[in-house]
This record gives C-alpha cells, structure tokens and sequence, in this order.
C-alpha cells in the first residue's frame, strides 16, 4: 500500500485541491524543487533540513501548507506514504513548473530537466507526474511541456538509445502524449520522424488508437468546448427588473472599464472519467490573474444546451428592410413618375435596390458565414456557467459525448 501509485481518482481531486489552494505559489515552488532533488538524486527521500532550508527560502509557512492529506510541510518532512500524498505533491510540483517556466530565462533547458525527472519520477517510483501536466497546465505552458517531450523522444531515437531503461522511459512518454488531447500532434509527430522502428512503430499504435466514431455526422474529435465566460440569463421578470432598477446598466459599465484593462474571463469544458472537468483563467492587461480547475460529477449536472441569440434576427431585419425599401422607394418611384422627375425615379429605384440588397446581405450572405454559439451547462441545484464564442460543431460533439457519457 505504501508504494501504490497514485489512482485517478487520486489525481484529479488532487489538481482540483492544488488549483484552488491559497498558497499554492509557494509549495508549488517547494514541492517542484523537492521533486526535483528526488529525481536528480534518484532517491524517494530528502531529508528534514534540506525541506526546512527551502521552505524558508520561499516563504512557506507551517501553518498555511495545511492540505486535505495533512500538513504538506510534515508530508515532505517524512516522505510521503499514501497515493493520496504522492499525488498531492506532484500536483504541487507541476504548479511549481509552470511558475518557474513563467520567469525562466531559459525554460527550453528548465524543460528539458524536468523531462528528464519526470522520465523517472513516472517510471522508477510511485509518483505520477505527466498526467497533471493537461490538469494544471492548460494553454502554451502545457503545449511546451509536450513539445519538448516529443522532441526529447525522436533526439534518443535518432542517438540509437535501445537500452532497456531508454526504452522504459520512450513508453512513458508516448503513453503520456496518447493520453493527452492537447498532445495528439505531437504524437504524430514522433510517428512521422523517430528513425528507431520501435518508437515509431509504438507512437503510430498509440495515435491510431480505437476506431474513430461519429454522432451526428460530425468528424469525431475530443469532447471540450472553450470560449469566454458569459452572464447566465434569467427569467423574463428578473431581467425587466434588472433594466428597471438601472443595475443592467451599471453591469454594461462596469464591463465596458474591464474591457479598457483588456479583462478576459475564458473557460474550457471537457469530460472525463469522473464527469466534466472545468477550467477556468482571468486575464487582465494580457496576463493570467487567476487560474482554477474543478470537476463537476455526473450526478451534480442538471443539464446541458447550446444557444443561439437571436437566430432569426437576420431574416425580420432583411424582410424589414426590403419592405420598406419597396414601400418608400415605389412611392418616391410613383411620385417621379407622375411628376416627370427622374430624380425621383432614380431615388425611388435606389432605394429599392437598398432594401434587396439588405435582405440579400442577412439573409443569404450572412447566415453562410461559420458562426458561434453560447453552450450552458447547469448544475445542481441552481449553479450554471455559460461558455460564449464557442464552435458549434464542438458544441454538438460535446452535447453528443455527454449524453453518451451519463450513466443510465
């Protein structure tokens, strides 16, 4: 029991702790530098003092390191012994990555080094490290870790490293790429350009992976949906009673200073083993402030839908337009004629061109154009998140795979 890995289950509660941990800057910074001495030493244990010298190097303080596994500073102390643990720390340490690449002079060699201990971490000890890397690091920091593992992975390919332990470690890293979505090119990647038969043979298996299925006749493709977090709407008399007391237009104010200091709230929806895991960053002035990650289980999800607003807005508008451009201009028409002006009868036949022209542009032109949809998900009892800018073919393909996905 002592040496099991950590479960999945373990894992995903531990990202899901780690991403909301007030101090999680901290013994990120602690744990990836623990975890690093570990595998640099290979060893599983680091001592209490080498622990105490870098948590007051980096300002960790006993009584704010509390975590739902105990004390981490206790927990590095002793080495930790639970699954839970393990999977605590490495969490702690992949925060710790992604903080250390942002102020990286180099984060290529700081890339490579935590490749290398990763490599060992996950196969010559309890820990697992490369499935938190989508969990916590979402975005360029995640898509650098995977491009250096692949790079790594064809550089020993073409250095004709066979040993059993080169090969123990090409595994790792293709079945961490293969469980990954953000990861699936450079899989390919491997697939296409490792010169050694095996790796490449090994990284084709695992892209290939199952049959590819279809719903709805759409290309299969990974269950997520991303966009930028959206106002949930209410009912008819709670959004009249928003413009009645003035409070729609001081929220319109507020977010119109927001959008002056480059505010971005996103969030990204995809499922998992467990339910729909959910991440979510703010950006303000370009920078990620904030960043969180939770899993919403099956039984807590109250529905799902995609919206479009206003779907047939184009077609009043268009009809509208040409009406009156038939109506006015045929009047102003009838009038030249009558008067023998053709000015008028010119006006008159302009705007009857306009109006066509208006209905033709929003009617015909415009609803040809690849659009975006809001997806809203709601949860029990009354929690909801509205995903807006979101592709409508990922929307179907999401709607498709939860509904597959709930148990019956």
């Amino acid at each position: 029991m002592a040496n099991d890995p950590a479960r999945d289950e373990d894992l995903e509660r531990a990202a899901e702790e780690v991403a909301s941990h007030a101090e999680r800057r901290a013994l990120g910074a602690l744990c990836f530098e623990v975890l690093s001495r570990q595998a640099e030493g290979r060893v599983l244990f680091t001592g209490r003092e080498f622990v105490e010298a870098r948590a007051r190097e980096h300002g960790v303080d006993r009584a704010r390191a509390g975590t739902s596994a105990g004390n981490l500073l206790d927990v590095l102390e002793r080495g930790p012994g639970t699954p839970r643990e393990r999977a605590l720390v490495a969490a702690f340490g992949v925060v710790g990555l992604g903080a250390a690449l942002g102020a990286a002079r180099e984060p290529e060699s700081l890339l490579v080094r935590f490749v290398r201990h990763a490599d060992w971490l996950d196969t010559a000890s309890p820990y697992a490290v490369y499935p938190l890397v989508d969990r916590l690091l979402a975005g360029p920091l995640g898509a650098a870790v995977w491009r250096t593992v692949a790079e790594r992975t064809i550089a020993e390919a073409r250095a004709g490293e066979t040993t059993p332990a080169a090969r123990a470690r090409q595994a790792a890293r293709l079945a961490a790429l293969a469980g990954s979505s953000a990861a699936q090119a450079e899989l390919l990647r491997v697939a296409s350009e490792a010169p050694d038969r095996v790796v490449r043979a090994f990284a084709e298996a695992l892209a290939r992976g199952p049959a590819p299925s279809t719903a709805g006749g759409l290309a299969a493709g990974p269950a997520r949906v991303r966009g930028r977090v959206g106002r949930v709407r209410g009912g008819p008399l709670r959004e009249g009673l928003r413009w009645v007391s003035g409070w729609a237009l001081a929220a319109w104010c507020a977010r119109a200073l927001l959008a002056l200091a480059a505010h971005r709230r996103d969030a990204e929806l995809e499922l998992g083993e467990q339910g729909v895991r959910v991440r979510r960053s703010t950006r303000l002035f370009g920078r990620v402030v904030r960043e969180s990650a939770e899993t919403w289980r099956w039984a807590a999800l109250g529905g799902a839908a995609r919206e479009v607003r206003y779907p047939r807005l184009g077609l009043v508008v268009g009809a509208v337009g040409l009406s009156a451009g038939v109506l006015v201009g045929g009047l102003l028409g009838f009038d030249g004629l009558r008067a023998g002006e053709p000015s008028l009868l010119a006006l008159g036949a302009l705007l009857v061109l306009a109006g066509a022209g208006l209905d033709l542009a929003l009617d015909v032109l415009l609803a040809g154009r690849r659009g975006r949809v809001a997806f809203m998900l709601r949860t029990l009892p009354t929690g909801a998140l509205r995903v807006e800018g979101v592709d409508p073919e990922d929307a179907e393909r999401f709607l498709a795979a939860l509904e597959s996905a709930l148990p019956r």
